[in-house]
């Protein structure tokens, strides 16, 4: 397993889950916000699906506990203040008992002292109640699921749920009504993976829909023939329905990836039965039905296979690998490629022969098709030369290719600029992007060792402008110094007020009961307000802290139920960011030191990934190559004509790169992993197009490659675009990665069949003109 998988795991067995369903609330007053922030957190906290949800903070505990954060030298500085306001207190009661003059700013000195050290407490919560923060109108709740947002169908669930219940409660009445309604918004993993789940769902009905009505065109305008249509399209859902059965057999699970590799299996599963119908029909005109079928399949059944060889050897390649966008779209490829190609085998001719085969009405010699055979073949060096000009134009576009580090992108079109908004204000109310990377570890003395090793590291870069950590966070953050000894604090502050008079007491005391207005503004004549009365009496009355006494809410961030241990990196960029991902990866990591495990979460999946394809990637694709020259020269056993077949795949490759840089498409983590699929299925083109000539010449040779660029490119034609077809339906999906490789791969696919249409002509021509010569 990948290291980051491993520390993912350990930390959903310790914390349950990662991520929350991130609700935000905006507009309307503060006081409709907090009314709708405490009605919403009790419904969700009923559910069986949240453990609980986060929204406002005990910030009065550490307020209260704020003498037991303070240094050894603070607290000698508290004490001068505490005497110094008994003496100014006695004196100005009784001033003939004074043998000095009071020091008249002394309460105003212990007053600022309060505030400071309470102010440092309250830092350590983050906010004083609810989690809003003064100048943004708006309010935060993260509710926490039972589950991994891992999970689809439990993420499209706790998100349906949790919107179905602000939705109830927002209609009702109450002060968030009043004036500008307030609005809200969920996002967060849980909610991305739902509204990415629910557009891949409608996009899989839109695209299946679009492959088969676009596939049934093209083979109409080809065979202008409804029989044709039918016995092409009845071996093509068999196998379908095959592939899909096996899936089920061997994962156990049928899903909306399934479902959206048959709309591509569907494109590619047909190329075999066209080329077969295509011989077929070209046999029937000299044949009858039983005759040409068996010619055709005798003719055809090499190059088929070696044609659908290369395409399953490139899916074998990526099914083999560790990375799971490659392993599970090759996997199901395999058996969707190969299912249907035994159907095209065994069901179609048996079909073809119960129904008949179509006579195809002659080709007319003036007719487009014939025409630009004629003018392609008359000036095969002007042709070529055109090639080897494309070819040049593409290196100015290949120059500018780049990988999109922007992991929303990959995001649903629809509501992309909505999570995106949400996503930067929670973010400003936190101060930093809240999916920090996690480390667990199994003691707080371990997690101690951690944050001082990654603070003594990130300082400095931070300092010189190089981290992107924003900030560390662990349980001893919340804890007094080791160093400060709970019971002996205790002891230290009930002696810091044991001399002060009980008539100091009783006016202390009575302050601290005020509930008058302006509660937190000074006195007229300066010192104790009632609030800093009643603050310094909690202080002196709170009791030692310790790890158990902390806010529930709190204490189950930082240490989870088995005893271990979170230490938190918070990000300093948007967690999408995939290449500052892949730098928060190498930072963090510098601070484990070796120790073992990482900081994982959020922030880290898109970077993870990255990361694997890009190991994986250059292998996966060599890998298919080598495949795919090892078939083509097992099957043409002729150094001339395996280069012949495999240029044109090479010179594709270079016009994909280069439409890509003109046209701004990028590489993402979801298109590179159909680089293979495109080798694999960009070689039949020239597999199908040199066996073809390479028979009818050795036949014919004045008239033979002729014929044969009619007969085959027809074919490739057809099959190009029924293939181009299974993949175009994902350019029309709402889903940004499934529109990234329905691109990429349509551009590849084209690429490779006007590549093979003009190269293999060409290059043969002329090389048969020298040899004339």
């Amino acid at each position: 397993d990948h290291p980051v998988i491993e520390s993912l795991e350990g930390i959903e067995d310790s914390f349950v889950r990662l991520g929350s369903v991130n609700i935000l609330l905006e507009g309307g007053t503060a006081e409709g916000r907090r009314a709708l922030a405490d009605a919403v957190a009790g419904e969700l906290e009923a559910l069986d699906a949240i453990t609980d949800v986060e929204y406002r903070l005990r910030s009065d505990f550490f307020a209260d506990h704020a003498l037991y954060y303070l240094s050894d030298a603070e607290m000698e500085v508290l004490d001068e203040h505490v005497q110094a306001w008994t003496h100014y207190e006695a004196c100005t009661r009784e001033p003939d008992l004074c043998l000095g003059d009071p020091d008249p700013k002394a309460p105003d000195r212990l007053r600022d002292f309060i505030r400071d050290k309470q102010g440092v407490a309250l830092e350590k919560a983050g906010f004083a109640d609810y989690y809003e923060r003064e100048g943004i109108d708006a309010l935060v709740l993260l509710a926490h699921p039972t589950r991994d947002s891992s999970d689809l169908d439990f993420s499209l669930a706790v998100t349906h749920e949790a919107r179905a219940i602000i939705d109830e409660v927002a209609a009702g009445d109450g002060p968030w009504r009043a004036g500008d309604s307030v609005t809200w918004s969920v996002v967060g993993p849980y909610a991305v993976k739902a509204d990415e789940n629910v557009a891949i769902r409608r996009d899989m009905v839109t695209s299946g829909s679009f492959a088969l009505l676009g596939v049934i065109t093209v083979l109409f305008i080809l065979f202008r023939s409804g029989r044709a249509v039918f016995t092409l399209l009845v071996p093509l859902l068999c196998g379908v329905a095959w592939s899909m059965g096996a899936t089920q057999l061997l994962l156990g699970h049928l899903n909306t990836m399934t479902s959206l590799i048959s709309t591509v299996v569907m494109g590619m599963g047909i190329d075999a039965g066209i080329h077969f119908l295509h011989r077929v029909r070209h046999e029937r005109q000299d044949h009858d039905d039983h005759e040409a079928i068996t010619l055709a399949f005798r003719g055809l059944i090499i190059p088929l296979l070696i044609a659908s060889a290369t395409t399953l050897g490139a899916f074998i390649v990526m099914a083999s690998s560790s990375f799971p966008a490659f392993q599970e779209f090759g996997l199901i490829a395999v058996l969707g490629v190969t299912l249907c190609l035994l159907s095209m085998v065994t069901v179609f001719p048996a079909l073809l022969l119960l129904v008949g085969v179509k006579l195809p009405p002659e080709e007319r010699s003036h007719g487009l098709r014939a025409r630009l055979v004629r003018g392609l073949l008359r000036r095969p060096g002007a042709v070529f030369l055109g090639v080897l000009g494309l070819c040049a134009a593409a290196y100015f576009g290949a120059r500018q290719v780049a990988f999109e580090n922007n992991g929303r992108m990959l995001q649903s079109e629809s509501r992309r600029d909505q999570v995106e908004k949400s996503t930067k204000t929670i973010s400003a109310i936190f101060g930093k992007d809240i999916h920090a990377g996690i480390l667990v570890v199994d003691s707080i003395d371990a997690a101690r060792g951690v944050l001082e090793r990654a603070r003594a590291d990130h300082g400095p870069r931070k300092a010189a402008g190089e981290s992107v950590v924003a900030e560390l966070f662990a349980a001893p953050d919340l804890l007094p110094e080791p160093s400060i000894d709970p019971d002996a604090r205790k002891e230290a502050i009930e002696l810091l007020t044991e001399d002060v008079p009980e008539r100091t007491w009783e006016k202390l005391e009575s302050q601290a009961d005020d509930k008058g207005e302006g509660e937190d503004k000074d006195t007229e004549e300066g010192g104790l307000s009632p609030a800093d009365a009643r603050r310094l009496r909690a202080m002196l009355k709170a009791a030692p802290v310790r790890l158990d006494d902390l806010p529930p809410t709190v204490l189950a961030k930082i240490r989870a139920d088995d005893g271990r241990f979170a230490v938190y990196a918070y990000p300093d960029f948007d967690a999408a960011d995939i290449q500052k991902g892949v730098e928060f990866m190498q930072e963090t990591a510098a601070y484990v030191d070796g120790e073992g495990g990482s900081f994982v979460g959020e922030t880290t999946v898109y970077a993870a990934m990255y990361l694997m394809m890009k190991e994986e990637a250059p292998t996966i694709i060599a890998t298919a190559a080598g495949v795919i020259v090892i078939l083509v020269l097992l099957q043409l056993r002729s150094l001339f004509l395996v280069v012949l077949t495999l240029l044109p795949l090479l010179i594709s490759v270079w016009w994909l790169l280069g439409l890509m840089g003109a046209l701004d498409i990028r590489f993402t983590l979801f298109n590179i992993p159909i680089l293979p699929a495109v080798l694999g299925i960009g070689v039949d083109n020239g597999v199908y197009l040199t066996d073809r000539v390479r028979r009818l010449v050795a036949e014919d040779a004045d008239d033979g490659l002729r014929r044969a660029l009619r007969e085959t490119g027809g074919a490739i034609l057809a099959a190009t675009t029924t293939t181009a077809l299974g993949f175009a339906s994902f350019v029309i999906a709402d889903s940004g990665g499934l529109q990234g490789i329905g691109v990429v791969a349509v551009l590849g696919i084209l690429c490779a069949a006007a590549a093979a249409l003009l190269t293999i002509p060409s290059i043969y021509a002329l090389v048969a003109h020298l040899r004339r010569r």
